[in-house]
């Protein structure tokens, strides 16, 4: 038993070391939309969110698995307004800087897992993801916006699911694109605080290149 052990764990070992000339290295632009509980629907809101990032990936024991590592940047711009009182309409504005980091395990969906996957044109992939988010929330609300928020700083945990695709440019290079959906389990991440507390939702694009190192 221990010398099976052994022998899989070397083999393991050896496989991660020969795909290891497959790691690649990603750069990307981000853009994200917030799905925020806007205080029951009394709250409209307006939100844009740019960024970049970067990324690695590595191969293990199998090509059709990779651990991915992702950091990225978003800038976040929220108007909320509240015109339920046409007589009274009350504004929020918010701004805020999210820096994330996470990781986990890009699975690829190819038929074939071999090697030669590494090399097909064309590579979709799904991904799960974890990390953490540190957020500064800045809000400019107007003096009769009444509705709770969140000010300051914040560090949440996130999880994010998705999907994505790498397309061969030439034997160093590949586009890539990436669809995810994450959540920090908090009402926090937009700055206001709903009546159900239920968590913000974000979707967030990347779009870039990856280079084979």
């Amino acid at each position: 038993m221990e010398k099976n052990f052994f022998r899989i764990l070397g083999l393991l070992c050896l496989s991660t070391y020969l795909l290891q000339a497959q790691n690649t290295v990603n750069y990307n632009f981000n853009g994200m939309v917030v799905q925020g509980e806007a205080s029951g629907g009394n709250v409209v809101s307006d939100d844009i969110a740019l960024g970049f990032g970067m990324g690695y990936d590595f191969p293990f024991a199998n090509p059709r698995f990779e651990f991915a590592i992702k950091g990225d940047y978003l800038w976040i711009n929220l108007d909320y307004i509240n015109d339920s009182d046409p007589s009274n309409i009350s504004i929020m504005r918010a701004t805020m800087n999210q820096f994330s980091i996470s990781g986990g395990l890009n699975i690829y969906l190819n038929n074939n897992h071999n090697v030669a996957n590494l090399y097909q044109p064309f590579r979709p992939y799904l991904h799960v993801l974890t990390g953490i988010v540190a957020q500064s929330n800045s809000l400019e609300p107007s003096d009769n916006f009444f509705y709770p928020s969140v000010d300051g700083f914040l560090i949440l945990p996130v999880v994010e699911l998705g999907g994505g695709a790498k397309i061969r440019i030439n034997p160093q290079w590949s586009f890539n694109l990436n669809i995810g959906f994450r959540t920090t389990f908090s009402d926090d991440i937009d700055g206001l605080l709903g009546n159900t507390a239920s968590p913000d939702i974000m979707g967030i694009l990347r779009m870039g290149v990856s280079k084979r190192l």
